[in-house]
């Protein structure tokens, strides 16, 4: 929001200067972003009178200027076609430095001396065409400051305001809130409210909730042409173009009531103006030459045959005003903002009216905004105006009255305040007291304060009028009482810190990935597509992890970076039968390439499947779940004779573990193998079964014994070290895996697993008698279950 220190003085009076009205402002909440002294670039520009032009001597393109500035004749060299002898022009004087950042200085143009420079629109950082020199009225006296002739002798503010505070998106809003903070009253504006004509001769509302209120008036027999000084040099000064004495006047309201106004060639139209929604396929070609393909979610001022304006947004290039206009048709209304906000990202158009509108316009505000511009229009242009046609939809209701118990306000904010001075401090922004009992009083916000809806919102505001830097800095008495934290967030917490602890590191992935790549890894889900994706690259929701970091794999390899640890700790989307969604937490893990650095002292090793089962294992065990077993199966992104699903008690399904699928790899050029596992929600959330009670240590010595069995391929080593160890649970410390043998002296589809045995009793040492015993037990259990027999 630009304005400047005059603009503003003309709705307030005080006496703070430009800084200090920033600094108050600015913690009030308003923060001010520039502060701009107008004057700079212009302190040595004056106006001067050209007392001879003359070709230049030695040079076809150039003159050789006379130019009379107050009491000294200057010999000026100028490059420019555009002026004369008799005209006033803005001269800069030796020593000046302009916006541009030229430094002007005495020199000699092709032998001649120049004692300035005569300067155009561009390098006097000036809006407008920049072809030729600035030709200032005829009328105007040399020797005057150019600061003094354009108005530009004073401060220009710019403020960042937040959404909330579409209030302040005019000069009147700003002064309002200074008021409220020095309070000081506003200045009375000199309208007063026109007169109404009945409604529905000229405007007839169909679309109710998309414009609630409208006011139209006809102006006929005016003038169309430039603006006057004052008004140009006003929008000039905040960065925006003049146009014509009409259109600037609704344009300067719009900064100055912060009420977007419209003007209709009334020639142009066929009345009465219907507001209502557009029709699937209609076209408009707005006021920046583009033509929109509108559809019935927007809203548009129409006549009898087509669409003129998207309401609150944009006029239409045909019915705007031109300087052959001779009858006006001005609009001022309140529409939806919602409704506004939608049509225009839609249409991709940011207008200014468009950023009032979806920030909440004053609806009372309308008839005042009207008259005004009415009044301005017929002084600039001529012309006499016709009764205001008003429309009230009956679709917008006053604020509701809210309540505040000024005994919280004072213990929530920190202060000790009166409700007397509450209630003042609320008087300015136009809050005006309803009720009032022993702990409460009521009040009915303003109608230009969409903001003001609960108890908090008015807290909010009594604090920032008192000032937040005199609220006194005071420790809070607290009792602390820890909670421990949940035990979802111990877990992900746990996950973390072994992963990280065994050289992982976590990846962050978007929970949206592309249709293609979603389908490459889980097929038999139908993902939720984005309503509006931001690429075709992440226009699904993700129904798991694995995508993501064979992604972050791919793009690590091809810049060098061959060792890789990854997990993610991400949430998956799993469509639901009743046509919702089911959303999860899960860890995906990824171990490729070597498996340490390149040294002197170890053999370099790639990663394998059993590396990454084991740091899976040890994860697992950290989680609480120490009875697991791998059985074949996984999904089918996998290699077919390296995969498996991880089983925990019961049968619970806690994930999959595997290497890419050779396939899969070489689609995406990897020079390395991929492994990767994935846990499910169960893992991460079902309750664990208890560990096993801790065995005592022993005194008495342990004895091993290895056996080779001779199995189906189909029988999983998991599968028969659990068997074996149930035999003697009290005597057989652990069971271990020590080869695998398939070839020769076996018949097909068998292989041999060799088990290691650690047997220990805690109270004797075992006889070879007992061993025996064991094994034989052993022996017979295998052979039952799964058909083993001792390899001879």
């Amino acid at each position: 929001m630009k304005f400047t220190h005059r603009w503003l003085l003309q709705h307030i009076a005080t006496d703070l200067s430009p800084q200090e009205i920033g600094e108050r402002l600015t913690l009030a909440g308003l923060e001010l972003e520039a502060l701009t002294d107008l004057r700079q670039g212009l302190t040595l520009v004056q106006s001067g009178r050209l007392l001879e032009v003359i070709p230049h001597p030695d040079a076809d393109r150039l003159t050789l200027c006379q130019v009379q500035v107050g009491d000294e004749r200057l010999s000026i060299v100028c490059g420019a076609q555009n002026h004369r002898t008799g005209d006033c022009v803005a001269v800069a004087r030796v020593g000046a430095q302009l916006p541009n950042g030229l430094t002007i200085q005495k020199s000699h143009i092709r032998g001649q001396l120049s004692e300035g420079m005569l300067c155009s629109r561009t390098e006097l950082g000036l809006p407008g065409p920049a072809d030729g020199i600035l030709i200032l009225p005829a009328d105007t006296a040399d020797g005057r400051p150019l600061t003094e002739l354009l108005g530009r002798d004073g401060t220009l503010f710019e403020l960042s305001l937040t959404p909330n505070r579409g209030d302040c998106l005019g000069v009147r809003g700003i002064a309002r809130e200074l008021g409220a903070l020095t309070q000081t009253p506003l200045l009375p504006l000199p309208i007063t409210p026109p007169d109404l004509h009945p409604a529905g001769q000229d405007v007839q509302i169909i679309d109710t909730v998309g414009c609630p209120r409208y006011a139209g008036r006809i102006v006929r027999g005016v003038r169309v042409g430039p603006s006057p000084d004052w008004l140009r040099l006003s929008l000039e000064q905040v960065g925006m173009r003049s146009i014509n004495s009409v259109v600037d006047v609704t344009n300067y309201l719009l900064l100055d009531l912060n009420q977007p106004l419209h003007a209709f060639d009334l020639a142009r139209l066929q009345l009465p103006l219907q507001v209502r929604r557009a029709q699937n396929g209609e076209r408009l070609r707005t006021l920046d030459g583009v033509e929109r393909l509108l559809d019935d979610e927007m809203t548009v001022i129409a006549d009898r045959q087509r669409p003129l304006a998207l309401a609150g947004i944009m006029g239409g290039e045909e019915s705007g005003v031109t300087e052959t206009t001779t009858d006006l048709f001005l609009e001022a209304a309140y529409f939806e903002p919602i409704r506004i906000a939608r049509t225009g990202r839609r249409l991709g158009i940011l207008s200014d009216s468009r950023y009032r509108f979806e920030r909440g316009t004053d609806p009372e505000g309308i008839l005042l905004a009207l008259e005004q511009a009415t009044q301005w229009i017929i002084q600039l242009a001529g012309g006499t105006a016709e009764p205001v046609t008003w429309v009230d939809a009956g679709t917008w209701s006053p604020p509701a009255p809210v309540t505040m118990r000024p005994e919280r306000i004072n213990r929530l904010g920190g202060v000790q305040l009166t409700a007397k001075a509450m209630t003042t401090l609320l008087g300015y922004l136009g809050c005006r007291q309803v009720g009032e009992d022993a702990e409460s009083l009521t009040f009915q916000p303003p109608s230009h304060r969409h903001d003001l809806r609960q108890e908090e919102d008015l807290l909010e505001e009594v604090i920032r009028l008192y000032g937040y830097e005199q609220i006194q800095t005071t420790l809070p008495r607290l009792s602390i009482h820890a909670a421990p934290p949940p035990t979802q967030e111990l877990t992900t917490e746990t996950a973390r810190r072994i992963l990280c602890g065994r050289g992982y590191l976590e990846a962050i992935n978007y929970a949206f990935v592309g249709a293609e790549l979603q389908q490459q890894f889980d097929p038999d889900q139908q993902a939720t597509a984005l309503l509006n994706p931001i690429s075709a690259e992440q226009a699904v929701l993700r129904t798991g992890l694995a995508a993501g970091l064979v992604e972050n794999s791919q793009r690590n390899i091809s810049r060098g970076n061959a060792q890789l640890r990854l997990f993610e700790l991400g949430r998956v989307f799993i469509p639901a039968a009743d046509g919702g969604l089911s959303e999860s937490e899960r860890l995906a893990g990824l171990l490729s390439g070597p498996l340490q650095a390149r040294n002197w002292h170890t053999p370099p090793r790639e990663a394998d499947f059993f590396d990454l089962k084991g740091d899976l294992e040890a994860l697992l065990r950290a989680l609480g779940w120490h009875a697991v077993r791998f059985e074949s199966g996984g999904p089918d992104f996998l290699h077919p004779g390296r995969k498996a699903r991880i089983l925990g008690g019961e049968g619970i399904l806690l994930g999959w573990i595997g290497q890419l699928h050779p396939a899969q790899q070489a689609a995406r050029d990897l020079p390395q193998p991929l492994y990767l596992f994935e846990l499910e929600a169960a893992a991460l959330t079902h309750e664990r079964p208890p560990p096993a009670a801790p065995r005592q240590v022993s005194r008495y010595p342990a004895v091993e014994r290895d056996f080779a069995f001779v199995v189906a391929e189909e029988v999983t080593s998991g599968a028969l070290l659990a068997a074996i160890g149930q035999v003697e649970p009290h005597l057989i410390r652990s069971t271990t895996l020590i080869d695998l043998y398939t070839g020769q002296h076996l018949a097909s589809g068998q292989k041999s697993l060799a088990v290691r045995l650690l047997l220990q009793a805690e109270d004797r040492t075992l006889t070879e008698l007992e061993l025996q015993g064991v094994t034989d037990r052993i022996v017979q259990q295998v052979g039952e279950q799964f058909g083993a027999s001792l390899r001879g």
